[in-house]
């Protein structure tokens, strides 16, 4: 979860900036052209693990794990109906890829997006005003409210006097968008104590993508990153962004309403 995202989203798209017309792929631009920092392949202890996965599997087989969604009662704070569509001339194909933090209450914070040209500013603005007043059904598990990590796609299209609108709740991962097709709803991270935030630099520049492998049970496992500008960080803060993936309860991709196994793709950075 980067902490400066519009700035990361900016340089890492500076240097990236491969786009297609029907899905963003920046996060598998990203990672076919980052350098690759580590993977994580620790040999398991198997009793250890025998016996974790025993422990585990009747609380996960019993939780009920439900995704944030764009819905809710009042017409009025749902984030689609909220987005207006930019005042331009021509006509336009534009996909946003965005992230934000859902409270508990369905609120959205911190949101920001990822700006490729100086065009995307003008829909940025849109996604960030309708940002500031939509309320979403918020993720539960076993029916208690979570604060989450989201990120969605914000695809504006406009043909003529023809404008459309529609919000995908995924990054257009390719792995994901092979295996599922644009309408799944991706893995959705609880955001707990952040330990990579205590131990990763506070001021210097670095943006770091962990990629990693959510179960259908919630359960992030063989987290890769790689390194997207400014400094290499440590081990330290590197094993803690790991680590963060790893002990983060998930909500998993869902494809009509069934939990499905997915990637998941998050950046860390300032």
């Amino acid at each position: 979860m980067a902490s400066d995202g519009g700035r990361c989203g900016m340089l890492i798209a500076t240097f990236f900036p491969v786009v297609t017309k029907t899905a963003l792929r920046y996060i598998d631009t990203c990672e076919l052209r980052m350098k690759p920092l580590r993977n994580e392949t620790r040999p398991p202890n198997i009793a250890v693990l025998a016996v974790l996965t025993i422990l585990a599997l009747p609380v996960a087989a019993k939780a009920e794990r439900l995704p944030a969604l764009f819905e809710g009662d009042n017409p009025d704070r749902i984030f689609q109906n909220l987005v207006e569509f930019p005042d331009i001339s021509g006509n336009a194909s534009v996909m946003m890829l965005c992230a934000s933090q859902v409270e508990g209450s369905g609120k959205m914070k911190d949101t920001f997006c990822y700006i490729r040209n100086n065009a995307d500013f003008t829909y940025n603005e849109a996604i960030q005003k309708a940002a500031k007043k939509a309320l979403l059904k918020p993720a539960t598990i076993d029916g208690k409210r979570q604060k989450i990590y989201l990120q969605f796609r914000v695809e504006f299209t406009k043909k003529d006097e023809e404008k459309h609108i529609i919000v995908h709740l995924n990054t257009g991962d390719a792995e994901n968008l092979e295996a599922y097709g644009p309408d799944f709803i991706a893995a959705q991270r609880v955001i707990g104590k952040e330990r990579w935030m205590k131990v990763c630099p506070l001021r210097a520049d670095f943006a770091l993508t962990a990629r990693a492998h959510v179960s259908v049970e919630g359960v992030g496992s063989n987290v890769s990153l790689a390194h997207g500008y400014g400094i290499v960080p440590t081990g330290n803060c590197q094993q803690a962004i790991v680590d963060t993936i790893e002990q983060s309860p998930f909500i998993p991709a869902m494809v009509d309403g069934e939990a499905v196994p997915s990637a998941f793709v998050e950046p860390f950075g300032n």
